[in-house]
């Protein structure tokens, strides 16, 4: 079946709505964020043992677990697959993500660096495609602790973290 004109502008009005998770998250630019999600929108990770959670807790846990000593991410999104029906949709999201912590040893940065699935249920909004449920499907992931010399972290410190490049 060949794709309409309104079926490829739904698809990227969802295409926007799994970018401003990643974008938000990554940045965090927590209102970009927040902006991905239904107000009951739920979470989990089964793989990572996160049982089902609101979106809201999600974001609690990361900003109090995660940012003390976050220095960078990066959540790239890959292939997509759309099921749309109406005001509702589905989508299988290949992701690959790095993320850089730092730790208590000079010059040590905690990487994680994974891939995985993010499937998600969507509902159109009078502000636009939602994410009412994500499940994080994790197929490979491994953390090392590497080496970065002092200027690059300053680098990524001040060049990287907490940008708004986009929503000046």
């Amino acid at each position: 079946m060949a794709l309409t004109i309104e079926d490829l502008l739904t698809r990227e009005e969802i295409r926007d709505t799994l970018n401003a998770y990643s974008q938000g998250l990554d940045q965090r630019n927590w209102e970009l964020f927040d902006r991905a999600w239904t107000p009951d929108a739920t979470f989990e990770a089964p793989d990572e043992g996160i049982d089902t959670l609101p979106a809201s807790e999600l974001k609690a846990r990361l900003v109090s677990r995660n940012d003390p000593d976050r220095l960078s991410g990066q959540h790239l999104l890959n292939n997509t697959h759309f099921q749309i029906d109406g005001d509702r949709a589905r989508t299988i999201t290949e992701v690959t993500w790095v993320t850089l912590q730092t730790t208590d040893k000079p010059n040590i940065l905690f990487e994680v660096r994974a891939g995985g699935l993010y499937v998600d249920d969507l509902v159109r909004t009078a502000e636009g495609w939602r994410i009412s449920h994500r499940t994080l499907g994790t197929k490979s992931k491994t953390t090392q602790g590497v080496l970065y010399p002092p200027e690059r972290i300053e680098s990524i410190r001040k060049h990287s973290l907490n940008t708004d490049w986009f929503l000046r």
